[in-house]
């Protein structure tokens, strides 16, 4: 700090949780929260998740679900399905092409059954979340009453669209163009006048290539997949999705990032070490 430099002001700092990673919950910290940062890379910064008005008229909310061994997390946002702004053709086909997917439940709302004669309607877009490393050891910083609060931040996940309803679509009409090969190729066979066969003695070329790799490369990289599968396997958690506006809300944050602890922080490290 320059000596022109004036101080406003002096904060006791106060530390909510042990830094360093999940580790803490698993060994048992007491009220250490879990603290995470969602990021959402295609939706507007410091606003509300988009819920459009005729999805809330229609008793549509976001839903989200958690795998907490693997720290998985989906969540399905209400689309807009207006005629002026909806493909309901296209929309028809991939809900058609997802429904064993099914959709994520929200606790506490009654599940409304879709009558038979209705055209199925792909309503909810999914999102993924996908884990971003930590170059550092982030926390999240809270003032109130002249008091500085720190929250070590466990995770941060990006939320992206999930594809799967693309994938599956065309899955589906690569099934059904499959389906009718068997039937194309008997009828070309039938037109195609027979062939004498040519009987005669000919000389064919191979190339040998000798495989260096090591089995145990490929011993190291099956573990990934091992892995996948035991997160697929585990089982979902449903979650009830509270956002800023929720009653309540900000009382549950702030229980969350005080620290029930009174004794201050000091710092031990001289400015020159870090400077």
């Amino acid at each position: 700090m320059d000596e022109e430099d004036e101080l406003v002001a002096s904060l006791p700092v106060f530390l909510n949780g042990v830094p360093g990673s999940a580790s803490a919950n698993e060994q048992g910290a007491a009220r250490t929260p879990r603290l995470e940062l969602f990021q959402y890379p295609l939706y507007q910064r410091d606003h509300a998740l988009p819920v459009p008005a005729s999805a809330a008229q229609r008793g549509q909310a976001v839903a989200s679900r958690w795998r907490p061994l693997a720290n998985r997390v989906e969540m399905e946002l209400p689309l807009d399905v207006r005629p002026t702004v909806y493909n309901a053709e296209k929309g028809a086909e991939y809900a058609e092409a997802t429904e064993r997917l099914g959709k994520i439940p929200v606790p506490g709302q009654v599940k409304q059954e879709r009558p038979m004669t209705d055209t199925p309607r792909f309503d909810r877009m999914r999102l993924e979340s996908a884990t971003v490393p930590n170059a550092a050891e982030y926390m999240i910083c809270t003032v109130k009453n002249g008091e500085l609060h720190l929250t070590p931040l466990h995770a941060v996940l990006q939320m992206r669209p999930s594809m799967q309803h693309v994938d599956m679509l065309h899955e589906a009409k690569a099934n059904e163009r499959h389906g009718r090969a068997p039937a194309s190729d008997d009828d070309a066979d039938a037109q195609q006048p027979p062939v004498a066969a040519d009987k005669r003695a000919g000389v064919v070329s191979l190339n040998v290539s000798v495989r260096t790799d090591t089995p145990r490369a490929g011993m190291q990289s099956g573990r990934a997949p091992h892995h996948a599968h035991d997160a697929d396997a585990e089982r979902w958690v449903d979650l009830r999705w509270v956002d800023e506006s929720a009653p309540g809300a900000w009382e549950a944050a702030e229980a969350q990032l005080l620290s029930p602890a009174r004794a201050p922080l000091y710092c031990n490290t001289r400015v020159r070490d870090f400077l």
